[in-house]
């Protein structure tokens, strides 16, 4: 169906919904925005939509237009083709995956209306391709400083009200006509009708423009039969009109018209072909004129469409299923053998089983995968599954058609697919696999290794059956949950022991990163070596370079760990994946919380945080809410520390999710170490080092060590320290963990008598701590504290201004703090300027890195994913904040050596 333009004043009763679509247009030279039109069929969204690109029209806008086209559904970007053919969008500007894609068709569209303000119209965006609607609906979340809207219509039934809830775009209900308006409306078509009939229009039609119009015409022509039947829902009844009129057609009209509903594909050549196959005589093009003069169809000499989709579902509905089933096999013998349509229509055709056309449509499945039609894909592959004859593979499909479900996060077809494999005659490896999953996608109820208790016999068996490469994968996919649990030895080793089983390299990252949260202690010291050698290697993709950073994190490798991250991040934001830049933001964040980088922390974590919304992974939400938590307590925001705290603690909770409440003790630990509140951090942190606890980690206590030693030296606790300190030695030695040998020497050093402190400081900071700033500085603050405690107050003065200078570089204001009032007191006049930055929100402070950096607005924009317009806004919030005026100063500032102090 096109759009047709629609002057306001011709509407009948919808001054309020166009009050909203003129309002966005009011505003579009201040900002755009996006507006969704949903409703019933008929209810007059098309009607609205071009009342509003007609009014656009009139205010010197430039309007684009495309309309969804069901045969188009399964051909990634053709929408978007359509919608910018004519703007300047080169062709492998959509062949870049999708966020390179939608970042393409933001700032085309951006730069598009530096001059004039931009409208898109959209319609029937239930039916546009995916990858487009997607790409639409990123760019429609980023207008607010672009003057471009976009508007869409979009049909009222669940899987279209499904593709509206995850977009995140606002919608408009178009509900049905007033009764005044309806009146008016019927008065305006149909002004000879009787009082009577009037009236009986009014009632069957409930308000619905289109059955107004449709039910005023059958009115006038004393067709009382589809009025007559008010049991019917609306719908079907005007499916009734329509066929009715179809009805009156001649034999080939009707043929054709069936073969173009069923193909929903408007090509007419194609069309005809398989109609004149389905006849067995020669159908032309001139057969649809009848149709055309009966307003059921529109066609040129190149295409056809339905006036209204109730028309398509209407001359399907009275066909017939035996009549139907043979067009689909017209179709099917009709198109080439490699379009992926032949093999669909061949399922349509399908009334059992049938095992090739099971094992075609998984290859299509695959192949839409590829392209980026993953919708599309769900689709074959479920499809796919219910043709299979063999109950084992019919439930092996069902499972990768639900993981692809949870992929694209449709809760729908997630919950049926899982149903339905429940069901299914599962071999074991594929029930092993539903059940490991379907606790964590349906209702986030942690799955530890009690679900993965046998995994070596797992990967033994999937070895045999799929080859060592694909039960690699699927270890890689389920290992880091080992690590978020506290699996015992006896777990553990069969896992190892099938790992060394699988004939793949030993340096392929995902053997690494399984070794690395299955054993950190057991394998740690291979895994660094590993590590080490892989870190530098030139052939690492962005997503084992994810992995790598995952692996260096999990054996306490944090330096590394943020280096490799870093790297992923920048790989992913030029070529993808999209889906695993979240995950590697909260990777990035969570080396910087061990770090103290709380200025990358905090711009890593809420990056994190919408990217994860943005791309609905819910689980990478909840974990950068709690590492956020930790980097704002280091910075003394320790209010919002303990908010985000006590939310991710009541989440992990709720789920049952205990060892990673390790990482809330670890926030609320932080934020007492800021607040000076030390036995209440000693008292925060101590259960992550308790097996009794709830929140023990027997992992992530490494990782706490450091902040436990300092809570321990600020409230007297050293005898209990050095309890701790000597229980973990044996299995810092043992894996090599870098993060445990800082926190020991630090130990080590505060923990001593006066007469050996002085060497074992000393001894200390002669280690290397190139890549631990904070831990050296720690260590610098408690040696100039021991110095001054000792009356040697001069020589405390160098390392408690270097530790000053360290932590406040940092962004670790308490620490900072706290290095001063002891400097004070060694007898140095000293306090710390301000730091404007600290002003700053996070993607500002982001932003403002970048102009320092020496990136353009519309660099800035791609790295960020937004329009280079929205770059601008946020400078111009910047630099006031800075009290600055010009990119130059805020380079200078962003620049300048931190920790400047007045002496």
């Amino acid at each position: 169906m096109s759009i047709v333009l629609v002057t306001p004043h011709d509407l009948v009763g919808r001054d309020a919904e166009l009050r909203d679509l003129l309002a966005l247009l009011d505003g579009v030279k201040e900002g755009g925005g996006a507006l969704v039109l949903s409703g019933a069929a008929g209810v007059g969204k098309s009607a609205l939509l071009g009342a509003a690109m007609a009014d656009a029209a009139v205010r010197g806008a430039r309007v684009l237009t495309v309309t969804g086209v069901p045969a188009e559904g399964q051909v990634p970007y053709e929408g978007l083709r359509r919608l910018l053919a004519g703007t300047g969008l080169a062709p492998g500007d959509l062949d870049g995956g999708p966020l390179r894609t939608a970042m393409s068709v933001l700032h085309r569209l951006s730069a598009l209306a530096g001059d004039t303000p931009l409208v898109l119209a959209v319609e029937d965006a239930h039916w546009l391709d995916e990858p487009s609607w997607e790409a639409l609906a990123f760019v429609g979340r980023r207008l607010r400083s672009d003057a471009v809207v976009l508007l869409a219509t979009l049909r009222d039934d669940a899987d279209a009200q499904a593709r509206l809830a995850v977009s995140g775009l606002p919608a408009l209900t178009v509900p049905p006509l007033t009764d005044q308006a309806a009146a008016e409306l019927v008065a305006r078509v149909a002004p000879e009708l009787g009082i009577a009939l009037r009236a009986r229009v009014l009632v069957e039609a409930a308000g619905n423009p289109l059955a107004l119009m449709e039910f005023a015409a059958l009115a006038s022509r004393q067709d009382q039969e589809v009025l007559a039947s008010s049991r019917l829902p609306l719908t079907e009844r005007l499916e009734r009109a329509f066929a009715q009129a179809l009805a009156a057609l001649p034999a080939d009209t009707r043929l054709l018209a069936l073969v173009a509903a069923v193909n929903e594909d408007d090509a007419i050549e194609e069309n005809m072909r398989a109609a004149s196959l389905l006849a067995g005589a020669p159908i032309e093009a001139a057969s649809l004129a009848p149709a055309a003069r009966a307003g059921l169809v529109v066609a040129d000499a190149v295409r056809v469409r339905f006036r209204h989709p109730l028309i398509r579902s209407a001359i399907v509905q009275a066909a017939g299923a035996d009549l139907v089933r043979d067009a689909h096999a017209a179709l099917a013998a009709a198109l080439p053998e490699d379009d992926d349509r032949r093999i669909w229509h061949r399922a349509a055709t399908a009334t059992s089983y049938d095992d090739d056309v099971a094992a075609g449509l998984a290859a299509a499945a695959l192949r839409a995968e590829g392209r980026g039609a993953s919708g599309r894909a769900l689709e074959a592959l479920e499809r796919a599954a219910y043709l299979s004859a063999d109950p084992a593979r019919r439930g092996a499909r069902l499972v990768d058609a639900a993981v692809m479900a949870l992929e694209l996060s449709d809760r729908a077809a997630l919950e049926r697919l899982v149903g339905r494999a429940e069901d299914a005659g599962l071999a074991p490896i594929d029930r092993s696999r539903l059940a490991y999953f379907r606790n964590i996608a349906l209702h986030f109820v942690w799955t530890g290794v009690d679900r993965l208790s046998d995994l070596g016999g797992f990967l033994d068996e999937m070895r045999a059956r799929d080859g060592s490469a694909v039960a690699l994968r699927w270890l890689a996919w389920v290992s880091m949950r080992w690590f978020f649990t506290n699996p015992a030895w006896e777990s553990r080793a069969p896992v190892l022991a099938a790992i060394e089983r699988l004939d793949v390299p030993a340096d392929d990252p995902q053997i690494v990163v399984s070794l690395a949260v299955i054993a950190p202690v057991e394998r740690g010291r291979q895994v660094l070596a590993r590590l080490d050698a892989l870190s530098t290697a030139s052939w690492v993709s962005p997503r084992n370079l994810l992995l790598l950073g995952m692996a260096a994190n999990a054996v306490g490798a944090f330096p590394l760990g943020a280096r490799l991250y870093g790297e992923a991040i920048a790989a992913m934001r030029a070529r993808g994946p999209f889906g695993s830049l979240a995950q590697s933001l909260v990777g990035q964040a969570t080396s910087a919380a061990r770090l103290a980088d709380t200025r990358l922390g905090v711009v890593a974590a809420a990056e994190a945080r919408a990217l994860a919304v943005e791309t609905r992974q819910p689980q990478w939400v909840l974990t950068a809410d709690a590492v956020a938590a930790e980097i704002h307590a280091l910075r003394g925001a320790t209010d919002v520390a303990r908010d985000l705290a006590a939310q991710a603690g009541q989440a992990f909770l709720s789920a049952g999710a205990y060892p990673m409440l390790a990482l809330v003790q670890l926030a609320r630990g932080a934020a007492e170490l800021a607040d000076g509140t030390f036995g209440a951090a000693w008292d925060a942190l101590r259960p992550i080092f308790d097996p009794g606890e709830v929140s023990y980690s027997q992992y992530m206590r490494l990782w706490a060590l450091p902040h436990l030693a300092e809570a321990a030296l600020l409230s007297g606790r050293l005898e209990e320290l050095r309890a701790v300190a000597g229980e973990l030695a044996p299995l810092i030695e043992e894996g090599g963990s870098p993060v445990g040998h800082v926190a020991l020497a630090y130990i080590r050093a505060v923990t001593a008598a006066d007469e050996t402190a002085e060497e074992l400081f000393t001894q200390a900071l002669r280690e290397d701590l190139v890549g631990w700033p904070f831990e050296r500085a720690r260590l610098r603050y408690a040696w100039g504290a021991w110095l001054r405690r000792q009356r040697r107050a001069a020589e405390a003065r160098a390392p408690l201004r270097a530790a000053a200078e360290a932590f406040d570089a940092l962004g670790a204001v308490p620490w900072s703090e706290r290095a001063l009032r002891e400097l004070r007191a060694s007898g140095e006049r000293i306090r710390r300027k301000h730091d404007a930055r600290d002003r700053l929100t996070a993607q500002e402070l982001q932003i403002a890195q970048l102009v320092a950096d020496g990136l353009t607005n519309r660099d800035i924009g791609q790295r960020l994913f937004v329009s280079p317009r929205t770059v601008s806004t946020h400078l111009a919030r910047i630099f006031p904040k800075l009290g600055i005026t010009t990119r130059g100063e805020l380079s200078r500032l962003m620049a300048a050596r931190e920790g400047d102090y007045i002496i």
